[in-house]
């Protein structure tokens, strides 16, 4: 019943639409038709880049928080701040940026400097440290 019902509406708009069309002229001359000129050229845009465009290089970040150790891969361009490296990892491991520092070869990564200037290499580890709460009053 409910086919018949939307054949028989469908089958209308085709009717309504063909008598709309009936006004259109269908006799068109080739040799009519005007070519248009654009009005400006087009030219490609690059679309501006958030990302730092520096050379890059993939890391491992390994967390130590937690039971279980988790290790996951990332391409950091050196450019970038560590802030931002430190907020997308702990995007990636479900931490919030204030709970983990970040440690390369013994060293503790600044927040405020810039990731090529601890000379991380091609797969390389970089640790997720605890922040600890020794001494803080809770």
């Amino acid at each position: 019943m409910y086919k018949k019902k939307y054949f028989i509406e469908a089958i209308k708009i085709i009717t309504y639409m063909s008598d709309e069309f009936e006004d259109l002229s269908t006799d068109l001359d080739i040799d009519e038709i005007e070519e248009v000129e654009p009005k400006s050229k087009i030219s490609a845009k690059k679309p501006s880049s958030k990302t730092p465009s520096g050379s890059k290089v993939n890391v491992y970040f390994q967390s130590t928080i937690g039971p279980s150790q988790k290790q996951e891969k990332m391409l950091v361009s050196n450019d970038a701040a560590v802030g931002d490296v430190k907020y997308t990892v702990g995007q990636i491991f479900n931490l919030s940026p204030d709970d983990f520092h970040l440690s390369h070869a013994g060293r503790t990564l600044d927040p405020d400097d810039i990731f090529g200037n601890y000379d991380v290499e091609e797969g390389d580890n970089v640790l997720l440290i605890p922040v600890s709460t020794a001494g803080n009053s809770l």
